[in-house]
């Protein structure tokens, strides 16, 4: 119960902070981690380094089960949110009718399902069994903490965030 109220709480600030009422700036530069979806080969784990968007986020690309999912890294986020779409493409196990209330944002309750993840890659960087949620209406995924506190460290500063 504790977990959950805890997800509701995170889940629902980052939705309401994250869901934009309009598009993203396009981006001119390969984001971080595109060279992991076209790697066919295992990798080492390399350093990451992400710039600012012009509309000050981070985006990068990782493999959710042999899956590139495009992600925005919010070190706010307790764990990885996908989009219904995304999580399909990386066949995570859920079902639309089991989608529940798991926290609310700036345009209401949101709805999704706890999954967890077999395995999640960004630039050799792998981490198994991550917990996660499927969320209905999402615009992009989330690379949240459930990720990010098991590789070995997440630094920000000015408008690169590097993650080793």
């Amino acid at each position: 119960m504790r977990v959950a109220i805890f997800m509701m709480l995170v889940i629902g600030t980052t939705i309401g902070a994250v869901m934009p009422s309009k598009p993203p700036a396009p981006r001119a530069a390969q984001p971080a981690g595109a060279a992991v979806a076209e790697a066919a080969e295992v990798q080492k784990p390399v350093e990451t380094v992400i710039q600012r968007d012009g509309n000050g986020h981070f985006f990068a690309h990782a493999q959710v089960n042999d899956e590139p999912i495009r992600f925005l890294v919010d070190t706010g986020a307790d764990m990885v949110a996908l989009t219904v779409q995304d999580a399909r493409r990386a066949h995570v196990k859920f079902d639309p009718v089991d989608f529940r209330v798991i926290g609310s944002g700036a345009s209401g309750a949101v709805r999704g399902a706890a999954v967890v993840l077999d395995e999640v890659v960004l630039d050799g960087k792998r981490v198994t069994d991550v917990h996660g949620a499927v969320v209905e209406g999402l615009d992009v995924s989330l690379l949240g903490q459930s990720y990010l506190r098991k590789i070995g460290s997440v630094h920000l500063s000015g408008d690169e965030m590097r993650l080793n």
